[in-house]
């Protein structure tokens, strides 16, 4: 069985893989980028978005490159809320509240950078977003396996798109999680690169990525603007201001 089957399979059965047999299999992105090419084809090639990550030099080096990479989010796993979620489906899960960008044109690799102007202009929505955050692989695997992996990804919870996002304030966006009322974490949208918005930026000049890249109507999402938590049983509500809310409901 190839590596692309074992990672279907152990997300199906919510278990952790052995990462020796496998460490020196993907020693590149380019390697795990084809294994999430597999995922993504053994999922109908229905890639919902992106999971931005090592957006700094530091987190970089983990990865054996010089440039941000992504996790493909995979359509049976991205969900919009109102959104139940069981514990059952997931390893070691944690919950992130993220902000999102919803893409209305394509943005194919090329030669040249995108321009930020370029990429609000192909931004359709900003939206509010929580991701159970979740590994196949033992913590100390290898981030190169971990980025074959979807990049840890283990479910995508989606609030409304906000289409007049430009009079946001996404420099200071205040993020509040709550569970069961009482705030769990306080977090803020600087958190990513001082505006999340940077992120998409970067990872569109970072391609190409696997699955045929960004497309019209996937989401990017940036990174947490919170500390991850372990989620517990009851209601969560990600608390976004201008942005909105949503709303997950964790059970066992």
């Amino acid at each position: 069985m190839d590596l692309a089957d074992e990672l279907a399979r152990a997300r199906a059965e919510a278990r952790v893989l052995e990462a020796g047999p496998w460490r020196a299999k993907i020693t590149s992105v380019d390697e795990a980028y084809r294994i999430q090419s597999q995922l993504a084809t053994r999922a109908g090639n229905a890639v919902r978005g992106w999971k931005v990550t090592a957006l700094s030099t530091e987190q970089q080096r983990g990865y054996l490159t010089g440039r941000p990479v992504a996790g493909a989010l995979l359509s049976p796993f991205v969900h919009t809320a109102p959104s139940v979620l069981s514990a059952a489906q997931f390893v070691v899960p944690l919950l992130e509240c993220e902000v999102a960008f919803l893409l209305g044109a394509d943005l194919p690799p090329r030669d040249q950078d995108y321009t930020r102007g370029e990429i609000e202009a192909a931004v359709e929505a900003v939206v509010p977003a929580m991701e159970i955050a979740d590994s196949r692989w033992p913590a100390n695997a290898p981030d190169l396996l971990k980025l074959a992996d979807s990049m840890g990804n283990g479910a995508f919870v989606t609030g409304a798109p906000v289409r007049n996002w430009r009079r946001l304030d996404l420099d200071n966006l205040a993020v509040n999680l709550t569970h069961d009322g009482s705030v769990a974490e306080r977090g803020s949208s600087a958190r990513i690169l001082g505006n999340p918005l940077l992120a998409v930026i970067a990872l569109a000049n970072a391609q190409p990525l696997p699955a045929g890249g960004l497309k019209r109507g996937q989401f990017v999402t940036t990174g947490t603007c919170t500390t991850p938590i372990p989620p517990k049983p009851g209601t969560y509500v990600g608390e976004f201001g201008a942005l909105g809310t949503l709303r997950l409901d964790f059970v066992p």
